[in-house]
């Protein structure tokens, strides 16, 4: 019987690789398909501009509403965009993507800035090879590119504070999982949130870990968390599926005792809010990103000055709001 169970799980284990293998090779292929078009090898019909967005991680929600901003502005302007990124958030991978758009001379670079000291050489290189970027959801304030289009990450941390203050009246202690430990934008909001806390001598944040944008690893690192720190009462998630993640590790573990405060709005969280499950969430406007990014290219192209810092709005959303909503 123990080796009818053994063989089972191998099968599973099997069965489950296999999947994810035609998956990942099912990616790669749409990607190098892609960069096949930036380096000329697949004919392009379109004669006019070209220009490139480099997103954080393809088919992730939030990025999927940038690229359909920026794809509509594109035709909208008649504007040829190509937008890439990869399979699994990496740094490196979208390192590699700049360099491969630097090398096709495309007329221009959406791009995020994920890390400043590792993003600035390679933007300031295309810059200096003629082709303009733009720097999107995170920026690379010290490099030379033409603006930044996206949230301002600490403003928009310290909203997540006042959530923190709000919903525990100023005291008890509080965890957070933050998208990644070196995305400079994940950071500032970090910063934002901790300028709030720092307030109040009753608040205090007990532990940071971080998920790289996986649901499973918000899941995962809130789970561990949780179990380190029994004494949390409330948890943040700074990237846009932490909070869903922390909810499912605060079910695995029956605390119906933590509040969660979380960012952006995917339709698990706007869920999770109407059933009181999260308190609320922090929206930025990856769609308007998007949108915003391509037009600024237009008017570039047509020889206007753009602004250096083009900041896009966020807002609280929680149940009150969605209620409103609902019945108006």
């Amino acid at each position: 019987m123990t080796d009818k169970k053994w063989l089972v799980s191998i099968a599973l284990i099997i069965s489950v690789f296999g999947f994810l293998l035609i998956r990942f090779a099912s990616e790669s292929s749409k990607i190098q398909y892609i960069v096949d078009e930036l380096k000329g090898e697949k004919e392009q019909a379109f004669k006019g501009r070209h220009i490139v967005l480099i997103e954080q991680e393809q088919g992730h929600p939030y990025w999927q509403l940038v690229e359909k901003g920026a794809t509509e502005a594109a035709q909208a302007d008649n504007i040829a965009i190509e937008c890439i990124g990869p399979v699994r958030n990496s740094i490196e991978e979208q390192i590699k993507l700049l360099e491969k758009a630097i090398a096709s001379k495309v007329d221009g670079i959406i791009v995020q800035g994920l890390n400043d000291s590792l993003f600035t050489p390679v933007i300031n290189k295309a810059v200096e090879r003629g082709i303009p970027v733009l720097t999107i959801d995170t920026d690379a304030p010290t490099s030379k590119r033409l603006a930044y289009i996206g949230t301002d990450n600490v403003e928009a941390g310290r909203r997540l504070g006042e959530i923190v203050v709000q919903t525990t009246g100023g005291t008890g202690k509080i965890g957070v999982i933050i998208g990644s430990e070196s995305a400079e934008s994940q950071l500032q909001r970090l910063s934002g949130l901790r300028s709030v806390i720092d307030e109040y001598k009753g608040l205090q944040i007990v532990d940071v870990r971080a998920s790289n944008i996986s649901m499973m690893e918000a899941i995962q690192q809130a789970a561990d968390m949780l179990q380190l720190h029994p004494d949390i009462g409330m948890m943040v998630g700074t990237s846009a599926t932490d909070a869903f993640g922390i909810l499912q590790a605060q079910k695995s573990l029956k605390r119906d005792d933590i509040r969660i405060a979380g960012f952006d709005d995917l339709q698990e969280t706007l869920d999770a809010i109407r059933k009181g499950e999260i308190e609320a969430t922090v929206v930025q406007q990856p769609y308007g990103m998007g949108e915003m990014s391509v037009h600024l290219f237009n008017d570039y192209f047509q020889g206007r000055t753009l602004p250096s810092t083009q900041f896009t709005k966020v807002e609280v959303i929680d149940k009150s709001q969605l209620e409103a909503e609902r019945s108006s």
